[in-house]
């Protein structure tokens, strides 16, 4: 298995620590990292904003893959050619629409079976989930969807930008109280890498869990 990296958000003072092992992982060699919006980004804008910060991470030849209104089917194939796959932001629920309706869900489990590695970013790393229901709590499910089941890589619930949305602190206590699920929240600027079935946690991480809260 490859590994899995979790992102809030990026800042301009980024966990030192976080950089320094993302830095270990990625800069011995040009890597190739397939970019995946969560939306058409017409413009190219976001995307060129997250080379800029990724190039503080890593040595990467960066590929864009638009699998919402200009997919191209024929170019698909390429993502898994790549050794990094890079989930962004954007809106949790409209984001898993479109990895279904290309049919990457259990293309991109093969993918880390096989020895790839994912950065997620926001959206992109609550994906990471068994299934995105924690997304209730920031973003607003603008597709209609029945079935909430993600990728299932990680055997937790990812919280982003908590230092922007730790108001939602009793809500999810209750969550993972009724739930079950292990909720772990990150500042901007933080995040988690899960590598060898071990979890590393750079930055202000808390845990939420059977309603409780404490940090990691």
């Amino acid at each position: 298995m490859g590994a899995l990296v979790l992102l809030s958000g990026f800042t301009d003072k980024d966990n030192i620590n976080l950089k320094r092992k993302m830095r270990e992982m990625f800069l011995e060699k040009k890597y190739t990292l397939s970019y995946i919006p969560s939306i058409t980004d017409r413009t190219l804008k976001h995307f060129e904003k997250t080379k800029i910060k990724l190039s503080e991470y890593g040595n990467f030849n960066f590929n864009y893959f638009d699998i919402d209104d200009f997919c191209d089917i024929d170019k698909i194939e390429k993502i898994f050619q790549s050794e990094i796959i890079y989930l962004s932001g954007g809106n949790t629920y409209y984001f898993l629409n479109n990895l279904r309706k290309r049919y990457l869900i259990t293309r991109i489990r093969k993918y880390i079976d096989n020895g790839g590695y994912i950065i997620g970013l926001c959206a992109g790393a609550i994906m990471m989930a068994k299934d995105i229901s924690s997304a209730q709590f920031y973003s607003t499910d603008i597709v209609g969807l029945s079935n909430l089941s993600s990728l299932a890589l990680v055997d937790f619930d990812f919280m982003p930008h908590w230092n922007l949305n730790n108001y939602y602190l009793e809500d999810l206590k209750k969550y993972s109280n009724n739930t079950g699920n292990t909720v772990y929240t990150c500042n901007d600027g933080d995040g988690i890498i899960v590598m060898d079935n071990e979890l590393h946690f750079y930055g202000d991480i808390n845990m939420i869990k059977e309603g409780k809260i404490g940090q990691v």
